[in-house]
């Protein structure tokens, strides 16, 4: 049996789910690519530099290069706050005073329990040392990566198993759709695994470059080649 042969109504579903599925594919790649670059609006494929500030660098100092960027002063600003994490984030660190001043000028009108400012976030204050130290570790906490890749992987694994069980039943060469199948879900454990790791070692960063690129071109692919072939008159 082949998708070809199902009803006009079956069809219709599955050329629906597949529109949404497009959609939201393009629209996860446009999120992704404004909260890495810092950006508001159109799109703009994150930079190897962006994609290692998001995974690899300081919690605190991937924010004001990311979404944050807008509101930072000056680029010297966050190489200074950089620097003072990476010297071990003291107190009584010499510069400390200035990463302070800069985290009140820059961070706190939003960042703070009283805020009421229209993009407020009370539940992250940056008010005191102690809340400017929880956020200085590098690349994401295992509690935050834990929560992050269930999410993702629960979410990506339903509708991925969707998505290929439908174009199993193409009429497209088996070497057509393995490749597309294994490349789909490999793409996908490989890009969040590198999540994980990628703190340890900045190198993976060019593998959730790649797999995360490689996922998403599968996945369209797919999409696109089940739209053209079930809707394709059926060869005797």
């Amino acid at each position: 049996m082949t998708i070809q042969q199902l009803n006009t109504q079956a069809k219709i579903a599955i050329s629906l789910f597949l529109l949404f599925i497009i959609t939201a594919t393009c629209s996860s790649v446009i999120l992704l690519s404004l909260e890495l670059s810092g950006e508001t609006s159109g799109l703009k494929i994150p930079t190897i530099s962006q994609i290692k500030s998001k995974y690899s660098s300081p919690e605190l100092v991937a924010s004001m290069r990311g979404g944050m960027y807008e509101h930072v002063t000056a680029d010297e600003d966050i190489d200074l706050v950089d620097q003072w994490i990476r010297d071990g984030a003291s107190r009584e660190d010499a510069s400390y005073k200035a990463v302070a001043k800069i985290i009140k000028l820059d961070c706190v009108n939003c960042h703070s329990k009283g805020s009421t400012m229209s993009q407020a976030i009370p539940s992250l204050p940056l008010e005191t040392y102690e809340q400017i130290l929880a956020h200085t570790e590098s690349g994401y906490s295992w509690s935050k990566m834990s929560k992050q890749a269930h999410i993702h992987m629960f979410g990506i694994a339903m509708f991925l198993i969707t998505l290929t069980l439908i174009f199993s039943y193409t009429s497209y060469s088996n070497s057509i759709k393995n490749t597309l199948i294994l490349t789909s879900f490999g793409g996908a454990f490989l890009d969040i695994f590198s999540w994980w790791f990628s703190k340890y070692y900045t190198g993976l960063v060019y593998l959730i470059f790649g797999m995360g690129g490689l996922m998403i071109a599968s996945i369209l692919l797919m999409s696109f080649l089940i739209l053209i072939n079930i809707w394709q008159k059926q060869r005797d």
